[in-house]
């Protein structure tokens, strides 16, 4: 299957609707170009897996040091550790 594309006044290209389909890309979606010696291929920028959250971890930001995060997770694990031991 071959698509034709055009390069606009401002050096941009349009993938066809069935490209996109295909790919299930959407507005904004970064790709990857590698220069070949007859044109090039592009490749979609895969984004690892943790900066697939980096927009929903910033509300978990609350100006705490790693310190001050590290002492409360203990803290907070030995008051769990302490109440199982308890309803025993």
């Amino acid at each position: 299957m071959s698509f034709t594309t055009t390069l606009t006044t401002k050096n941009q290209l349009t993938l066809p609707k069935p490209v996109r389909d295909k790919l299930g890309v959407k507005k904004g979606v970064r790709f990857d170009i590698y220069p070949t010696s007859d044109g090039f291929i592009g490749r979609l920028k895969r984004r690892s897996r943790i900066l697939n959250f980096a927009g929903d971890l910033k509300n978990l930001d609350n100006g705490k040091t790693i310190k001050e995060i590290r002492e409360e997770a203990q803290r907070l694990a030995a008051e769990e550790i302490n109440a199982k031991i308890i309803s025993k």
